[in-house]
């Protein structure tokens, strides 16, 4: 059995595309997912069958709807794709039904109407390079404001044959990590503590331990963690 390592090929699923009404308005944003399609300057993806598959390397499995926003400022409506957050590429399907990855760099990606409701997420790159970590890498948005809270979602895999199977299967997992960033300041790792948390916002520092400890807080749940970041931002 091989260790848990970040290097190599997924694979990818067919996806359908519904396309939706025309032109774009004058904020620039656009609801075609046909003009979605050129802008993104796609490249092919080809399916990779040696081996089988247990996990996934995808955000969430099945494809949802998103408004898509492309780091030159362009927003795009009701487009159905799917993250892979291993190579940090939008997938989606041209006119021909050939699956296609985004190479166009794309900021922000907001997921509605997930089979999976808590995947209705925002998903934002473009973030200052931070330990193995560059500008390319998706984050789930927790939190905005004077100091943004994001989760990152490490995809590893392992290549094994189980018993009684001829075929390798590939096994993927997902990690969690949290980090934060302040303007001025850039990114910074951030562990789920209560005593991190206070340390790592030190312009309020007395504040935001009164406000943990006065409603019980555990910054190790993301719920917790969130209301912190959230109270926090609320702050003038």
């Amino acid at each position: 059995m091989h260790l848990l390592r970040k290097t190599g090929i997924l694979f990818f699923s067919l996806i359908s595309f519904s396309l939706y009404g025309q032109g774009r308005n004058a904020t620039g944003d656009f609801s075609n997912a046909q003009v979605f399609m050129s802008d993104a300057n796609g490249r092919p993806l080809y399916m990779h069958t040696e081996y089988e598959v247990e996990g996934t390397p995808f955000y969430q499995d099945e494809y949802c709807l998103a408004t898509i926003k492309l780091r030159k400022g362009k927003s795009y409506h009701n487009i159905r794709v799917k993250l892979n957050l291993f190579t940090n590429r939008v997938i989606y399907e041209d006119n021909d039904g050939k699956e296609m990855e985004a190479t166009t760099p794309i900021d922000r990606i907001e997921f509605m109407h997930c089979t999976d409701a808590s995947k209705n997420k925002i998903l934002v790159s473009g973030y200052p390079p931070v330990d193995e970590l560059n500008e390319e890498q998706y984050y789930v948005l927790v939190d905005s404001g004077k100091a943004t809270l994001l989760k990152y979602i490490q995809v590893l895999y392992r290549d094994t044959k189980f018993y009684g199977k001829a075929n390798t299967t590939r096994v993927f997992e997902q990690k969690e990590s949290y980090y934060i960033y302040v303007p001025g300041k850039g990114m910074q790792k951030l562990t789920k503590d209560n005593d991190a948390v206070i340390a790592a916002l030190p312009a309020k520092k007395n504040e935001v331990a009164r406000y943990i400890t006065s409603n019980n807080l555990k910054c190790r749940r993301e719920e917790d963690l969130k209301k912190v970041f959230a109270w926090y931002n609320s702050l003038d």
